[in-house]
């Protein structure tokens, strides 16, 4: 069953587990709204989307008026969506901004992502980077646009197969047995002040966890 993380009368915002496509679409043989239907009862319109291999808050909408009003909470950015990441450690100071355009469809847009840096890990005392922990909140909703903006300033995110650094994934994966996208749709904040909070999966926690000098668990 899809966790449910907050319900009222017009929307319910879900955990939604990484590898599970949003929506219906070749090649899927179960969809996100198909298992919310199945669940829940009633077939979910979408108002933003995560990409199949990002986990996290989801928010349904449950007919298509409550559709219309929350599309446009999502595009007024009055719902704040704030998202936290693993990337090679490669951005300088504690916090900053990154606005640069993305290209979709060959067409240029605007977009912009806020960052702050909870901790970073996996030092070797020889030089080495190692890897940050990041809180992400979006001035734009771009497609891909964490992981364009993350891979273009050197500091990808660790098990992207798309933007990423693929040698380091790699290397990562035979070592640490990285199989996932360390992105994490961590939490929303609608319009009325309520938060809503993801789980953090096994695998983000559990790659984490794999350093002696890791963020202490209050940062997860």
């Amino acid at each position: 069953m899809i966790p449910k993380l907050y319900e009222n009368s017009e929307i319910l915002v879900v955990d939604k587990p990484a590898g599970l496509a949003v929506q219906p679409g070749a090649g899927v043989r179960i969809s996100l709204v198909d298992a919310v239907e199945r669940d829940y009862g009633f077939r979910p319109n979408l108002v933003h989307r995560l990409d199949k291999d990002t986990a996290g808050c989801l928010l349904l909408a449950k007919d298509s008026r409550a559709a219309a009003r929350w599309t446009r909470e999502i595009e007024s950015r009055s719902v704040q969506k704030i998202y936290r990441a693993v990337s090679a450690s490669a951005l300088d100071g504690a916090e900053g901004r990154i606005e640069k355009p993305i290209t979709v469809k060959g067409q240029s847009f605007p977009a912009r992502t806020d960052w702050r840096l909870l901790g970073r890990f996996g030092l070797d005392g020889e030089g080495a980077a190692g890897y940050s922990y990041l809180e992400l909140r979006l001035g734009t909703g771009r497609m891909h646009q964490i992981r364009i903006h993350l891979a273009a300033e050197g500091a990808p995110i660790l098990g992207d197969d798309l933007h990423g650094d693929f040698r380091l994934n790699k290397e990562l994966r035979k070592k640490y047995g990285l199989k996932r996208l360390l992105l994490l749709a961590y939490q929303l904040v609608l319009p009325d002040g309520q938060t809503v909070t993801a789980s953090i999966p096994s695998y983000f926690s559990g790659f984490i966890g794999a350093f002696p000098d890791a963020p202490q668990a209050g940062c997860l």
